[in-house]
């Protein structure tokens, strides 16, 4: 390397540096531009596109809440309707089962008071047969043929009479 500048040496090299430097800058700015330009437009077009889309999505986006929202009301409409239309039935049922109580009590009521009549009168012809068994017992035993000899002949006279 030199101690001391020599504008012939020095300035050549200058000179050279200046021309090829130039040399790139005029090929970045004739072959570039036009290539930096056309990127920038297509990145423009992009972006450009891009904000159409996040904006048409959001559009969709509002569009899919408030879809959202009114199947969501439709769907608690939908509960309430069908919770409303299961107490009309429980109620339904639970009157039907009432009356069905009733109408069985009723009818056991009847078919206890039918057993019971037939009961009553079951015993009243078992009291009846057993009195007059009993009693023909007890004719057995204390009429003697005498005794049942003037019964037929005062029954035979009373009968004779009424004729």
């Amino acid at each position: 390397m030199a101690e001391q500048w020599d504008l012939a040496r020095d300035g050549g090299r200058i000179f050279n540096a200046a021309v090829v430097l130039g040399a790139i800058a005029y090929a970045i700015v004739r072959f570039g531009g036009p290539i930096l330009r056309k990127r920038a437009e297509l990145i423009a077009e992009r972006l450009e596109e891009l904000e159409k889309a996040r904006v048409d999505a959001e559009k969709r986006l509002s569009e899919y809440e408030q879809r959202v929202k009114e199947i969501e009301a439709e769907g608690e409409k939908i509960k309430a309707e069908a919770r409303e239309e299961g107490e009309l039935i429980r109620k339904k049922i639970v009157e039907q089962a009432e009356k069905d109580a009733k109408r069985i009590v009723e009818k056991a009521s009847e078919q206890i008071r039918i057993e019971t009549e037939k009961v009553k009168a079951d015993l009243r012809r078992e009291t009846t047969l057993a009195a007059i068994g009993l009693a023909e017992q007890l004719l057995k035993d204390n009429i003697r043929p005498d005794d049942q000899k003037n019964l037929m002949e005062k029954y035979f006279a009373s009968v004779g009479k009424r004729n």
